[in-house]
C-alpha cells in the first residue's frame, strides 16, 4: 500500500536534494576545465552522477496517482513556466538576442534541450517521463512500464556509451533527453513508494558506495576499449542505475530524528530554483577565476552554490517569481 506523505522522512530527502544540487554544480564546474588534474576532474564528475537520477527517482516517488490526462496537464502547468522563462533568459544572456528562435528547428531544439540553458533539458525530460509513466502504468501495468523503461535505457546505453564500440551512427538526439534516460528512474521511484520499500541506513550507504566504485570501474573499462573519449561527459552507464537508486535509498533511510537547520530546509524546498539558476552564476564565476586548474573549478563551484542560494532566497520573496523557482 502506498504510504501517506506524512509518514515519509522528508528531512533526509531534503538533505539529499541539497547534496545532489552541489553534485550537479560540480559536474558542470569541471566539465571543460581542470586541465592540470584531468583524472581527478573525471572522478569528481563521475562520482557526482548520482544527482540527476536521484531527482528523477524523487519525482517518481512523490508523483500523485492521477488519471494520465490530469498528470499531463499538471506537469505542463508545473514545468512549462520555469522552463520557458529560464531557457529564454539563458539565450539572452549568452547570445544577446532571441533571433535564433526564428528557425522552427531551433524552436524544437529549445523545447527538448533548453539550448544555451543546457542543464534545462532536465525539465522537459522530467515531464515526458512522468506522462509516459502515468499513461503506460495506468493502462498496461507495472510490467509494461518497466519493460518500456528498460528498452529506452538500453537504447540510451547503446547510442551513448556503447555507440563507438557497436559502430552505431550518431543519433539525432541526446540520449539523456525525452524518456530515454529518466523514465527508468521515475519508474523506480514510483515502485519504491508503492511497495514502501526501505533499507537500513548502513545497508543503503554500502549499496551507494559499491555502486560508486562500480560506476568508476565501468567507465574506466569503457575508456580502455576506446568507446568513451571523454569520461566526465558520460551520462548513462549501467551502473548509473543502481547508483541513482541507492542515493535515494540513503535519503529514505536517514533517521526521522534528523532535522535540517531552517535555512537549509528552506533551500531544499527551492531546489528547482537552485538548479535552474546555478549555470548563470557558474559562468560568471568562470569568467572571474578561469577554469584551467582544478582549484579554480572548485572555487567556481563554491561561488555558484553560494550565489545560487542567495539568489533563490531573494526571488522567493517576490510572489510572481515563486512559480519559477519552486
Amino acid at each position: 500500500m502506498t504510504p501517506p506523505v506524512g509518514t515519509i522522512r522528508l528531512a533526509g530527502i531534503d538533505a539529499m536534494r541539497l547534496v545532489a544540487f552541489v553534485a550537479v554544480v560540480l559536474i558542470h564546474a569541471v566539465s571543460n576545465g581542470a586541465r592540470d588534474a584531468p583524472v581527478a576532474a573525471d572522478a569528481i564528475a563521475l562520482l557526482s552522477r548520482f544527482a540527476v537520477p536521484f531527482f528523477f527517482v524523487a519525482f517518481g516517488y512523490f508523483m500523485p496517482q492521477r488519471a494520465p490526462e490530469r498528470t499531463a496537464l499538471r506537469l505542463l502547468v508545473r514545468l512549462a513556466p520555469p522552463f520557458l522563462f529560464w531557457a529564454l533568459l539563458y539565450i539572452l544572456y549568452f547570445q544577446g538576442s532571441l533571433a535564433e528562435l526564428r528557425s522552427p528547428a531551433m524552436l524544437v531544439r529549445l523545447l527538448i534541450t533548453g539550448l544555451d540553458g543546457q542543464h534545462l533539458w532536465f525539465l522537459p525530460a522530467l515531464g515526458v517521463a512522468g506522462v509516459v509513466f502515468a499513461v503506460v502504468r495506468s493502462r498496461f501495468g507495472w510490467g509494461a512500464v518497466l519493460a518500456l523503461a528498460l528498452v529506452f535505457y538500453a537504447l540510451a546505453f547503446a547510442f551513448g556509451p556503447l555507440r563507438l564500440l557497436l559502430d552505431l551512427p550518431k543519433p539525432p538526439f541526446n540520449t539523456r533527453n525525452g524518456p530515454f534516460f529518466g523514465l527508468l528512474f521515475v519508474v523506480a521511484g514510483a515502485w519504491l513508494r508503492a511497495r514502501d520499500l526501505r533499507v537500513p541506513l548502513r545497508t543503503a550507504l554500502a549499496l551507494f558506495a559499491v555502486a560508486a566504485l562500480l560506476q568508476l570501474a565501468e567507465v574506466a573499462a569503457l575508456v580502455a576499449v576506446g568507446t568513451i573519449p571523454f569520461p566526465r561527459f558520460t551520462d548513462d552507464t549501467l551502473m548509473t542505475i543502481p547508483y541513482g537508486i541507492a542515493a535515494f535509498l540513503v535519503a529514505l533511510a536517514i533517521p526521522p530524528t534528523f532535522h535540517l537547520p531552517p535555512l537549509f530546509a528552506r533551500l531544499a524546498q527551492l531546489s528547482l530554483g537552485l538548479y535552474v539558476v546555478h549555470l548563470l552564476f557558474l559562468d560568471l564565476a568562470t569568467r572571474l577565476l578561469g577554469q584551467a586548474t582544478l582549484a579554480a573549478c572548485l572555487g567556481n563551484a563554491l561561488l555558484a552554490v553560494l550565489a545560487s542560494a542567495l539568489c533563490v532566497l531573494i526571488l522567493d520573496r517576490i510572489p510572481p517569481m515563486r512559480r519559477l523557482i519552486r
